[in-house]
């Protein structure tokens, strides 16, 4: 299993960043680089291009949620499949209020791959996994405007 953690800070109340981050079908709206086919507050599913050269294709992702505590925090179920690969991810965003702005404390763990993905150095997965995850980060802030 590989796991990831760590803390984003928005310039924002969070009310507002619950609104998005806790909303799958707004969550998934904000994503950089995907095709959003489903946009529901529970579920939402994308398609998005990989970022390892040896996957061809595009990932169906699927993000559901598990479990929400208004305000609080959020815990997801992320499903990614595409042609020889897969894998799963379990994250948990907590919020918390900073003067006027909110911090996001995160972990995530990929609790499943398939295929190709089982396949490559952990290594590789966790450094792209990493640049995915700062992406990700980067495009929601700049499409919420803080």
């Amino acid at each position: 299993m590989i796991h990831f953690s760590g803390a984003e800070t928005f310039a924002a109340a969070p009310d507002r960043v619950f609104a998005v981050l806790a909303d799958a079908g707004q969550l998934a709206n904000h994503l950089p680089d995907s095709t959003v086919t489903l946009a529901e507050p529970d579920r939402a599913e994308w398609k998005v291009r990989p970022k390892l050269a040896f996957l061809a294709g595009e990932l169906d992702t699927t993000a559901t949620v598990m479990d929400r505590l208004a305000g609080q925090w959020v815990k997801y179920r992320v499903e990614s499949k595409g042609v020889g690969s897969g894998s799963v991810v379990e994250a948990e965003l907590t919020f918390v209020a900073d003067g006027t702005g909110t911090i996001v404390n995160w972990t995530a763990a990929v609790t499943a791959m398939t295929g190709l993905l089982k396949l490559a150095p952990k290594g590789l997965v966790q450094a792209t996994a990493q640049k995915v995850i700062a992406d990700i980060w980067a495009a929601i802030k700049a499409k919420m405007g803080v």
